[in-house]
């Protein structure tokens, strides 16, 4: 069972090895999706891009259904599953980061994720394993026409973002049932915990491409682990919605990655029911 864990508890040997094995998936894999055109980080870029807009854009959408969870889980775990593959190292899992900004709760150091990005350069990170100037870490896909091949960040700059704190946490877990009304669990969680935090870190992280910016996938694993806590929290309520009935999004639907005319990005499939705990998946949170 792969343990997940806070970035912050991580020793610097691991932040190393998680870094080391990103920028190896960003570099020295190729693509399945279009070989020798991109690499194996870059597929995953696509896929979630993909699901949003673009001519390759599939459905069903995860964003802004009661998808969302579920979609994004078995698209954190390939990565982490993938990884681990390139590093030849089964201990490395991902991250989270909890949206902590101050002490060892911050993850942008020179060390690890890098920093804010230079407003003189268009927002272009300039500090840590990710910045362009590394020569390892070059971005290639993008929502529309080619853009900055070098990773973009804008801290705060929107002002209609913010990190989530403790309060806003406990209000979204508050939230019930699942799926259905405004005042969903998802519909709250996407809205108060999950765009904001896109939005505040901007650049790259505010497009459909977002997962260019290798935080993506911290945060999503804290999005993540707050369906568990969630689930904890309401253990008489249905942990997902609708249950059956509705094809696509219920229980038994198959979740899609790609368009029917476009590559597979992985060969396995899963329906929604198999996902709901992610032990089935190998994993947990610490």
């Amino acid at each position: 069972m792969d343990i997940r864990h806070n970035h912050k508890d991580l020793s610097p040997t691991q932040k190393t090895a998680f870094v080391d094995a990103v920028l190896a998936l960003k570099n020295d894999v190729d693509s399945v999706l279009h070989p020798g055109k991109q690499k194996r980080y870059d597929d995953f870029v696509e896929v979630h891009k993909n699901a949003m807009t673009g001519p390759a854009m599939f459905e069903p959408m995860p964003h802004g259904t009661s998808l969302f969870f579920p979609w994004h889980r078995v698209l954190l775990r390939q990565f982490e599953l993938t990884l681990q593959a390139v590093a030849n190292d089964a201990s490395i899992t991902l991250p989270y980061w909890d949206w902590n900004f101050s002490g060892t709760g911050n993850p942008f150091t020179p060390d690890f994720l890098g920093g804010d990005g230079d407003g003189a350069q268009g927002g272009r990170v300039t500090i840590g394993p990710f910045a362009y100037t590394t020569g390892r870490f070059e971005v290639r896909v993008w929502d529309d026409n080619r853009g900055d091949p070098g990773l973009r960040r804008e801290f705060g700059e929107d002002a209609n973002s913010w990190l989530p704190v403790a309060t806003d946490i406990s209000a979204g877990i508050a939230r019930t049932p699942y799926w259905a009304g405004p005042s969903c669990f998802v519909l709250v969680a996407s809205g108060v915990l999950h765009n904001p935090v896109h939005r505040w870190i901007g650049g790259n992280m505010a497009d459909a491409s977002s997962p260019n910016d290798p935080v993506f996938f911290l945060h999503h694993a804290f999005l993540d682990l707050l369906w568990e806590r969630w689930k904890k929290h309401h253990p008489t309520i249905a942990p997902y919605l609708p249950a059956s009935g509705f094809s696509g999004r219920d229980l038994n639907s198959t979740l899609i990655f790609h368009a029917p005319n476009e590559p597979s990005p992985w060969t396995e499939s899963w329906i929604v029911g198999q996902v709901i705990d992610p032990s089935a998946l190998g994993y947990g949170y610490a």
